[in-house]
């Protein structure tokens, strides 16, 4: 009987270990899942156009597009793809067969976010930023931390403006007209590289209906360097 007893124990023990890892596993997942619908759903708050279009002040807009961020970070943490994690958030979901209708452009504002989103999510991993704790909950706050690790590490990019609001006032508000860069000096002239993406951001914004014409055409005007004539040339 001892020998016998003693199996059904043990059967019964290894039944009851397999019980309480299935369990376990079962709780992690619903809470894994749970914190990527809590994810998907900020990303849609954010990614709204109240927010990303029209938040009411420029700190803010600086400290959305520093949680959008964030919140891409810790979902590719969690397996789920930064390109899928904006879709999610613009209340796309994913399909496996492509339907004629998905070929379609997307609308002009939807382009625009998924855009501005994942380039500056890509320039806060070329900064060197790992999603760690710390600076995961820093984001969450809309506070963007020094960088931890790396050639970087102890520096701070800034939120820059990539069309200046001098030209259009307001468009410090635009969360679509922000990114993550390095930080430079007062006064420093633009590149030509970034002429072109803020002229480009600008036909974008008339497009999606955030600016008027007259404004488009203001900016890429005042970004457009004069020439001027040669005075050889003028008496020919």
């Amino acid at each position: 009987m001892e020998p016998r007893s003693l199996r059904y124990i043990l059967s019964r023990a290894a039944t009851a270990i397999v019980l309480i890892i299935a369990l376990l596993y079962g709780l992690s997942f619903m809470k894994k899942k749970q914190r990527k619908d809590a994810i998907v759903a900020d990303l849609k708050s954010l990614s709204s156009d109240s927010s990303f279009f029209r938040q009411f002040s420029a700190s803010e807009a600086e400290k959305s597009l520093i949680k959008a961020v964030g919140l891409i970070a810790e979902a590719s943490v969690m397996g789920m793809d930064p390109s899928l994690a904006i879709d999610r958030g613009l209340g796309i979901e994913e399909k496996y067969f492509l339907m004629d209708e998905d070929r379609k452009d997307p609308p002009v504002r939807e382009q625009i976010i998924r855009t501005c989103l994942r380039a500056n999510y890509e320039n806060f991993r070329k900064f060197g930023y790992t999603s760690d704790f710390h600076t995961l909950q820093s984001m969450k706050e809309g506070k963007l931390p020094p960088v931890r690790t790396g050639q970087l590490a102890g520096s701070r990019p800034e939120i820059s403006t990539i069309i200046p609001p001098s030209l259009s006032p307001g468009l410090d508000r635009v969360m679509a007209n922000l990114e993550i860069r390095p930080a430079k000096a007062p006064g420093t002239p633009m590149t030509d590289v970034e002429i072109a993406t803020a002229k480009r951001l600008a036909s974008e914004l008339r497009a999606a209906g955030v600016i008027e014409k007259a404004a488009e055409l203001r900016i890429i005007d005042a970004l457009t360097p004069k020439v001027e004539e040669d005075p050889l040339n003028m008496k020919k």
